[in-house]
């Protein structure tokens, strides 16, 4: 053979290894891109459902799923359903779901069968950051994970009063509208529903310690001076919060059966 030829097959073999060697580099590539998602990920976490092709949400939704270690809370705006979840691979099965026996009006009476539908069978589930997607078929949900908010500088408006260990509300409680807000020096404001309140609040992980509280004085009628009690009784020294998503849970550290429910509300 010649010099020529014997180089030119040189050239050829080189090439034929470069290929091989892109070829394997790519191969890997894909290979890695179906690796599942890791299941452990969507622990403590609550997704809300952005967009659903195939069947919709009677009334709108949204479905949201909550994840706890081998377990699964779900509600798409009528009852709360939850029961155990196992993972394998992209799989993701529910197994029987209880929920709650609350009746609902037209159209989200129908919430609670579309999601014995979804989660009756197994789904395809891919988790990528904070986006949750799961299919079958041609049904495909697109959730997103909740953020917390935060609890300085979100104005927090009381939605129920815990009172003896019992939640509830009134017609009085929707009224008066009571919240507070935290600034980041510290500094709270806000109302009682009957009195505007002012005074400081130390806030350290789950826990905020309120300084005495002062109040106007204005006089307001029974129902509405006894949320104004139970405001008051509940940010008296430390309490405990637990955020999730839009909603704040507060319970007094010296009297753990006083507490406040909020919702994050838009200052006025």
């Amino acid at each position: 053979m010649s010099i020529g030829r014997r180089m030119r097959a040189r050239v050829a073999g080189s090439a034929a290894v470069v290929i091989a060697v892109v070829g394997a580099v790519t191969g890997c590539t894909d290979d890695d891109s179906t690796v599942p998602s890791d299941p452990a990920a969507l622990v403590g976490n609550t997704y809300l459902s952005s967009q659903v092709n195939g069947p919709q949400i009677p009334g709108g939704g949204p479905l949201v799923l909550a994840f706890t270690k081998g377990q699964l809370s779900a509600n798409a705006g009528c009852n709360g359903h939850g029961g155990s979840v196992a993972f394998d691979g992209d799989t993701m099965t529910t197994g029987n779901l209880v929920g709650t026996m609350m009746a609902c009006p037209p159209p989200r009476d129908g919430a609670d069968r579309w999601v014995s539908n979804l989660l009756g069978s197994p789904l395809t589930w891919h988790l990528d950051d904070q986006t949750l997607t799961l299919s079958r078929g041609d049904q495909q949900v697109t959730l997103v994970e909740r953020q917390n908010r935060p609890v300085v500088g979100t104005r927090w408006q009381v939605t129920a009063l815990v009172a003896d260990d019992a939640v509830s509300t009134s017609a009085a409680l929707r009224k008066s509208e009571p919240y507070f807000e935290i600034a980041d020096d510290g500094r709270l404001s806000g109302s009682t529903g009957c009195n505007r309140m002012t005074g400081t609040a130390q806030v350290d992980g789950d826990r905020i310690t309120f300084s005495p509280i002062a109040t106007t004085r204005i006089a307001c009628d029974p129902e509405t001076t006894e949320v104004e009690r139970t405001v008051l009784a509940a940010l008296d020294g430390a309490a405990t919060v637990e955020v999730d998503g839009d909603d704040m849970s507060l319970t007094n550290v010296a009297h753990g059966d006083v507490g406040l429910r909020l919702k994050a509300a838009d200052g006025s």
